[in-house]
């Protein structure tokens, strides 16, 4: 009696069990990543920089637009948010791929990646060496080596200036490219030595700086510094005797005085967009991807081949480039695609 009773306890048992594990996995089995749902999380800053942020969400928009995704953003204030809006996106399992916006992220990728393996990641603007992290890196160097003919060749005082948001390699690479153009274009012109705001959101301090290096006589000023950089454009536009020049984004556009006369193009846009359609085709792989003007993913807003598409997005018309920083242009592009040029990094 005892062994049948032992025997009908231990069926039950095995029912009961199967059927919870069953029920357990029909009703709280983890969300399946929808193939067309993006998680975005910007950098500190967020948008309205004209600039970073910016470009890198007009990727999400172009793919919104021509794949049919749909995506999610948020927007830290400081680097201590970063994990946490990143986990927020991983741990829901419902999107097929979370970009990251920013090299001051990758601390916080290496921990997130490796807690959830199967989630694809990207990163812009630094490595994470995980197999499901695409790194995306851009030669920005060699976008400010174009922006850096036109200032010297349209150099009158034979000084221009430059605006980083922070003294780091990531920022020294545009600064060199723009010194060694400055120089390829006019060896008479000299580069102040440059300025960094110490961030990427103080437009006034970014205004300052800039004032002060027009001040030292610089007739041209080259703002690399996310939002901060827009201070600097503005002390350009309010000066009214001095160039301006953007980055990342086509910023020639911001005032109708003209002076913003050319932009490091960083098409981060570009590369977003073609990390969510190797997503959705099934290609996308993690490893370190780098472009640059070969690549398309850098450029200049003066290029023929950009600045109709600038004009179109921000619906305004760039006034002609003299005849002499038009052809330096043009022939600083040809020599740097093919290898003939070579532009010095701030990453070495």
């Amino acid at each position: 009696m005892n062994k049948l009773y032992a025997g009908l306890l231990a069926g039950i048992l095995i029912v009961i069990i199967v059927g919870a594990a069953a029920w357990y996995v029909w009703f709280y089995q983890p969300t399946a990543p929808a193939k067309n749902k993006i998680g975005l999380v910007l950098a500190t800053g967020g948008l309205g920089d004209k600039s970073f942020n910016d470009i890198a969400y007009a990727g999400c928009l172009r793919a919104q637009d021509e794949l049919g995704i749909v995506f999610d953003k948020a927007e830290p204030k400081a680097i201590s948010e970063y994990e946490g809006f990143q986990t927020n996106f991983a741990k829901t399992g419902e999107y097929a791929l979370i970009i990251c916006i920013g090299f001051d992220q990758a601390d916080a990728l290496n921990k997130t990646a490796q807690a959830y393996p199967n989630q694809k990641f990207v990163i812009v603007d630094m490595v994470v060496d995980l197999p499901n992290v695409a790194s995306l890196t851009f030669r920005a160097n060699e976008a400010s080596f174009l922006v850096g003919t036109i200032a010297g060749s349209l150099t009158g005082s034979g000084k221009v200036g430059f605006v980083g948001g922070m003294d780091i390699p990531l920022i020294r690479d545009f600064y060199v490219g723009y010194k060694a153009g400055v120089e390829w274009a006019n060896p008479d012109a000299t580069v102040l030595t440059p300025v960094f705001v110490g961030g990427w959101a103080d437009p006034t301090k970014g205004k300052e700086l800039a004032v002060s290096l027009i001040e030292d006589g610089a007739d041209g000023i080259f703002a690399a510094a996310g939002k901060s950089g827009l201070g600097a454009l503005e002390a350009v536009d309010e000066k009214g005797t001095v160039m301006g020049f953007g980055v990342d984004s086509c910023q020639d556009y911001l005032y109708p005085s003209g002076l913003i006369a050319a932009s490091a193009t960083k098409r981060v846009d570009v590369a977003v967009y073609e990390m969510i359609n190797a997503t959705m085709t099934g290609t996308f792989h993690g490893g370190t991807f780098s472009g640059g003007l070969k690549e398309k993913w850098a450029g200049c807003s003066r290029l023929p081949s950009e600045e109709s598409f600038w004009e179109a997005t921000f619906n305004f018309t760039e006034p002609a480039l003299p005849d002499n920083a038009f052809t330096k242009l043009i022939e600083a592009d040809a020599g740097i695609v093919a290898g003939t040029i070579t532009v010095p990094s701030g990453y070495t």
